[in-house]
């Protein structure tokens, strides 16, 4: 095997071109948070519901691009493959109040409007059975690869796609220092009752893909530097299979590091490396309802703001 397709000279060198790639995003002093609310559709949809769907978000004032609605207030709106929707929000101040309920108030009065003109409810559930042969509601070339993917490298990988719902939440990375303090705040998460997944989606999530989903990391110590973690995602992702190609990253062809980029973006671990953020994503909570999701925002909030 030729030096450069050598896993652990690939997880060395992508390790300093990620850490650049980040440091040079690090634009912030103050914290900022975000977060990603996805609901369930209480019927399985087909993608004609899906271009009703798209239509509909059009009149309402949302501007479509690469597959990412976005309305005047910044507020994204994208879709998961049982048709799922997802609500991104824009970076929030933990004391931003109003602009964290504004946010919930645009979600509720699209999901209303859209039950109301196109008979879709979606509702805050974490996960409905019985969704694993529903239609795939995405048809890019990602999707289609993750869809065939799922249907042999676990058990459960297509209910995960089609049949589960989460919360993700998002921390923003100033500076370099505060990786690891950031990132052993969220791992403490992962195994709490309040952000942790249930034990239903657990079983799913477990029984998806092995090399790219609830992978466990290698003991990080507060005395680590920066790249000991950033590391651990890049070994993940090194080891992982490549969609549409079913080997290892280290095994393709094509090892350009915009190729390892958006390769990394397939990976699901409970805590992902948002690079463009750049920020650290907590991916474990379920959907859960209003109410209940915004004491887990201010909680998240507290817990995160004064990591150092």
């Amino acid at each position: 095997m030729p030096e450069n397709e050598k896993p652990e000279f690939l997880v060395e060198k992508f390790t300093s071109l990620l850490m650049n790639f980040i440091e040079k995003r690090m634009q912030q002093e103050k914290r900022t948070f975000g977060f990603e609310y996805e609901f369930m559709p209480e019927r399985i949809l087909d993608l004609a519901d899906m271009e009703d769907l798209y239509a509909f978000l059009k009149d309402q004032g949302f501007d479509l691009k690469d597959g990412v609605f976005e309305d005047n207030g910044g507020m994204i709106i994208t879709f998961e493959p049982g048709g799922q929707i997802e609500y991104h929000s824009v970076p929030l101040l933990k004391e931003d109040h109003k602009a964290f309920s504004q946010s919930l108030e645009v979600i509720r009065s699209i999901n209303k409007s859209i039950e109301k003109h196109l008979d879709i409810r979606y509702i805050p559930t974490a996960y409905i059975p019985g969704r694993e042969d529903a239609p795939l509601c995405l048809q890019s070339e990602r999707y289609v690869n993750l869809h065939n993917r799922l249907g042999h490298s676990g058990e459960r990988g297509r209910e995960m796609m089609k049949g589960t719902a989460s919360i993700h939440l998002h921390v923003v990375i100033r500076y370099m220092e505060e990786i690891v303090p950031l990132f052993l705040r969220l791992k403490e998460l992962v195994f709490s009752d309040q952000f942790g997944m249930s034990p239903q989606r657990r079983s799913i999530w477990d029984q998806t893909d092995a090399c790219r989903c609830g992978l466990p990391f290698g003991r990080i110590e507060k005395t680590d530097k920066p790249d000991r973690v950033i590391r651990e995602f890049v070994t993940a992702a090194v080891h992982a299979d490549v969609l549409g190609e079913e080997r290892p990253f280290y095994q393709i062809r094509d090892q350009s590091f915009d190729n390892f980029l958006f390769h990394f973006t397939t990976i699901f671990t409970d805590i992902r490396l948002n690079a463009k953020g750049p920020t650290l994503e907590l991916r474990t909570p379920d959907c859960v309802p209003f109410e209940r999701f915004e004491t887990m925002w201010y909680d998240f909030t507290s817990r995160m703001r004064d990591v150092s």
